[in-house]
This record gives C-alpha cells, structure tokens and sequence, in this order.
C-alpha cells in the first residue's frame, strides 16, 4: 500500500471518483482508508461522503444501490457493499480518474489561482465542469465524428437522436445548429459529400425554425452539384428548388458563403462564379458588393473593385464598413 499526498483539494473540484477506498460503513473512524493516492488517508466520512455525491452527480451515475460506485470500484449488485473491493486498481475508469484529480487541482490550484482580477466567488473547476452529468467529456460533434468513423452514418445519426431524446434541455451536450453544421463541413472536406448532406438535412430537421440550417443543407446540396457538372447546373438546381425553401434561406448569404468556401479549399474558380452570380442576383444587397470587390481586388482589378464600393458609398453614404473596406484595399497597393 502506497500513499502520495497532493495540496488539500476542496470538495467542489473534484473529478471521478476512482479514489479507492474501504466502505465507509464497514470501517472504524481510526482505521485509514486503503490505497489512497490523492486524497489524504486521514480524510473524514463526511468529507469523503460528499466527494463520491459529487462525483457521481458530475458524471450522471446514479446513487441508487451503489449502481454508479461501480463504474469506477470492483464489485457486483449481486454482492452486499461490504464485500466490495474498494481498494482493488482493476479498472481502468479508476486508474484514470487519479490523473484526472491530479489535473483538476493543478489547474484550481496552479492556474486559476494566477489570474488576476477573479471574480467573486471564485471559480473552481470541477468534475461537472467537463463531463456535465455524463461519463463521456468528449463535446457531441466528436462523439458523433466518433461514431461515423466505428460505424457508419446510419449509426451516427441514431446516436445523435438518442442523445437529443435524453439530454436536449441540459448542459450535457450543446445542441445548437453549429454542431451538426461543422460535423457536416468536416464530412464534406473528407469529400463524403452525401454523408455531410444527410447530416445538414437531419440538421434541418431537427431546427426547422432557424433558415442558418437549411441554408447549409441547400449549399452542400450545391457543392456536390459543383464538383460533378459545374456551376451552371448547381444555379438550374438552385432555381429549380426555390419553392420547396422557406422565406429567408435564398439570400445573399447562401451563395456567398458556399463561394468562399470553394474558394478556400482550391475551387476559386467556381467559387467566383457564385459570388458573380450572387451579385447579379441581389445587386442592392452589400454582402455581394462585397465580396465582388474583394475577388476584384484580389485578381488585381483594384480600379473595379474600388468603383463597386465607391458607388455603394455614393449611395450610402453613412456605411462604414463600406468605406472601412475601401481604405483597407487601397492601403494593399
């Protein structure tokens, strides 16, 4: 039996419970713990008690029968608790959760406690910090990246519906629009532009009120259409399709953002024609302007990208990011 002792850790920054210990009530108040590596051995029921509830609240285990103890200790729920191996280092979710105590109090204790200017009470990390109720920490585009690498996308959009059943509403994972929209981009950059295609229509789906998700759905819908017949047939597919999207998915932000997104990722050509094409579509509109000038500009038209934003600011007189653009590209000589 070993034991190391650390600076005294507070009962709120705590992570895992892979502490090892005896069963508190099968112990005397003077015998040690067995086995600590973290906590000192002379730690109190109580102190103890609260550490292992905030562990088990931290990662969503549940109290009941001692159910959640075993993720961590040996031990079966056909067994009483107090023939339970609390001191045994077989599981590795408890060899693990030493480092992560280890980690958590170098950072309230080494790091935070550095800053300056804290606001009070001062912040403290804790095991909720990075798992919030659930014992995977990992954020839910990983998880699911995860998922679609092991199995398939048929099992990654399963996953995703099964964590939104039981967590939307929480803190466990962050649901909003932005997740899947990347998941989706991370796809379409490994060129599985069907995959990324599903998982912006699921996105869609599941956030039918917001257009930011369907716009992203329509533009892979346009890129794949791109790469294999060329810009010409994405704008036909894009006219075709106008009346199956909501008001406010066709705007200057739709053809723009997929411009610039081929132009960084070695299709500036076709990148281009869609910022041209934006601009004829929504001439009054200053995105477009925009970015017409900058892919002037960058192919060394500077005299016609600079006539676009003066003739935007003969008409608006008052636009300072126009007039800011300006004088940024004319400074570029």
């Amino acid at each position: 039996m070993t034991t190391q002792h650390v600076r005294p850790l507070g009962l709120a920054i705590l992570v895992v419970s892979a502490l090892v210990v005896t069963p508190i009530h099968a112990q005397d108040r003077a015998t040690r713990y067995k086995n600590l590596k973290v906590l000192s051995p002379d730690i109190s029921r109580d102190q103890l008690s609260a550490i292992m509830l905030e562990n088990l609240r931290g990662l969503g285990l549940p109290r009941l029968e001692g159910r959640g103890c075993l993720f961590c200790h040996v031990g079966s729920l056909d067994q009483s608790r107090s023939e339970w191996n609390y001191a045994s280092d077989d599981k590795l979710t408890k060899r693990k959760a030493r480092t992560m105590l280890q980690m958590v109090a170098a950072i309230n204790g080494d790091h935070l406690a550095r800053l300056e200017d804290r606001i009070a009470p001062n912040l403290r990390v804790t095991c909720n910090t990075c798992h919030a109720g659930r014992t995977d920490p990992r954020p839910l585009e990983e998880v699911l990246l995860a998922t679609y690498t092991a199995s398939g996308i048929d099992s990654t959009i399963a996953r995703y519906r099964s964590l939104r059943a039981r967590y939307f509403g929480g803190d466990a994972y962050d649901f909003r629009i932005g997740v899947l929209d990347g998941l989706a981009t991370r796809l379409a950059d490994d060129k599985a532009i069907d995959n990324a295609i599903t998982i912006a229509a699921l996105n869609a789906e599941v956030n039918p009120d917001d257009v930011r998700a369907t716009r992203a759905w329509v533009q892979l819908r346009l890129e794949r259409t791109i790469d294999a017949e060329g810009v010409a047939s994405a704008l036909g597919q894009l006219e075709s399709i106008t009346k199956e999207l909501p008001p406010g998915v066709w705007t200057p932000e739709l053809l723009d953002g997929l411009g610039w997104r081929l132009r960084r990722s070695d299709r500036a050509e076709a990148g281009n024609a869609l910022i041209r094409a934006n601009l004829t579509r929504f001439p009054k509109e200053y995105t477009a302007n925009e970015s017409m000038a900058f892919i002037l500009h960058d192919a060394g038209k500077r005299e016609e990208a600079y006539g676009i934003l003066e003739r935007w600011l003969r008409q608006h007189p008052d636009h300072d990011r126009a007039r800011r653009l300006l004088t940024n590209l004319r400074s570029r000589r």
